[in-house]
């Protein structure tokens, strides 16, 4: 196997020397190497049946399935909202939260479309496949950790803005993108060897993905879980003591805040656990749909965000010219008025 040669296997299988994998030339040794891991040399060399490679195959297309309608997904998603975005976000002053939102929106879309195309098209080199691979990790981190600032920007909006979660929150943020980063780079530095059988194995599957590489998914779990509990308990303590009043901005504070969780706790908790699998070609199964679960999650809460403020600031402008000139006007504890700067 040292020199360069023309395989063709095939699926017919006219001889039991023959491999029965797929249809295709092979220019290059290194699709076949004699690797312990590669299932195709295992069936060369042991005559044995294709089961385990056609799992390999079928897992891929899988992953490409997950990832193209995942996109589509988001492209529907886009189109959905592109009227409310327009209205609450493109026609809004500059601030905060449509710099985040604008930023979110299309810098996922870009990003996601990209780690989509990586996984349906063939890779043909090891050096090629961690070169995407860790692009496909630094934008996956930049899109996890926009989202959970959303998060941490809502926590400490309803927490009053104190100037101790300004700190507490800059260095959750620094630990997980840290982490995610670091393992990011250590795991790849480890992979090294991947498969390649051609045009019917789309994507990178190296033969040895690390176990830790599940702290990856673990971390963002763990601070949205944080926030959640920090979210459940400042909106059912606020509704709680001002139970005669309505307040429509802390409910939905805390109904985007459980829809939020369960909606991560979902992607992730599911990513996490396939990640803790053995076979290596799921890895990527939910990859593409996680990050379309947290863009869009974290879209539609900014624009419920700034649709509640516009609805009240529309009512406040209404009330004020119903107001006698020099009438003193109370506003309640716990009402929104301290959302409207968002």
């Amino acid at each position: 196997m040292g020199g360069r040669s023309r395989l063709q296997p095939c699926f017919s299988r006219p001889s039991a020397q023959e491999c029965t994998a797929c249809k295709f030339f092979a220019a290059d040794t290194h699709l076949l190497r004699p690797h312990p891991l590669n299932p195709l040399w295992r069936t060369m060399s042991s005559n044995g049946d294709d089961t385990e490679l056609l799992e390999l195959i079928a897992d891929s297309r899988v992953t490409g399935y997950f990832a193209v309608a995942s996109l589509c997904i988001l492209l529907y998603d886009h189109i959905a909202c592109l009227p409310r975005e327009v209205e609450l976000m493109w026609t809004s002053r500059w601030g905060l939260a449509k710099i985040v939102y604008l930023w979110n929106r299309y810098f996922s879309l870009i990003a996601i479309s990209l780690n989509a195309s990586v996984i349906v098209r063939e890779i043909g080199t090891a050096t090629v496949c961690t070169g995407w691979l860790k692009v496909q990790g630094i934008t996956s981190t930049i899109i996890i950790g926009t989202v959970d600032f959303v998060l941490m920007l809502r926590v400490w909006i309803m927490y009053g803005r104190p100037q101790l979660f300004i700190w507490l929150f800059l260095f959750l943020g620094i630990a997980e993108v840290t982490t995610m980063v670091a393992v990011d780079f250590v795991a790849y530095a480890q992979m090294t060897e991947y498969v390649h059988l051609g045009p019917i194995l789309p994507g990178c599957y190296a033969y040895n993905v690390p176990r830790f590489l599940t702290i990856y998914a673990a971390v963002p779990l763990l601070v949205t879980f944080i926030m959640f509990a920090m979210t459940l308990y400042k909106c059912g303590l606020t509704l709680q003591q001002n139970a005669q009043q309505v307040m429509p901005v802390w409910k939905l504070f805390l109904r985007d805040g459980v829809l939020w969780f369960l909606a991560v706790f979902a992607a992730a908790g599911a990513a996490l656990l396939i990640w803790m699998m053995r076979r290596e070609t799921l890895k990527q199964l939910l990859v593409v749909p996680a990050l379309v679960v947290y863009s869009t999650v974290a879209s539609r809460t900014l624009l419920n965000i700034k649709a509640i403020l516009a609805q009240a600031k529309v009512q406040t402008i209404g009330s004020a010219s119903s107001r006698r000139s020099g009438e003193i006007v109370f506003v309640p504890v716990g009402s929104q008025s301290s959302f409207t700067s968002v």
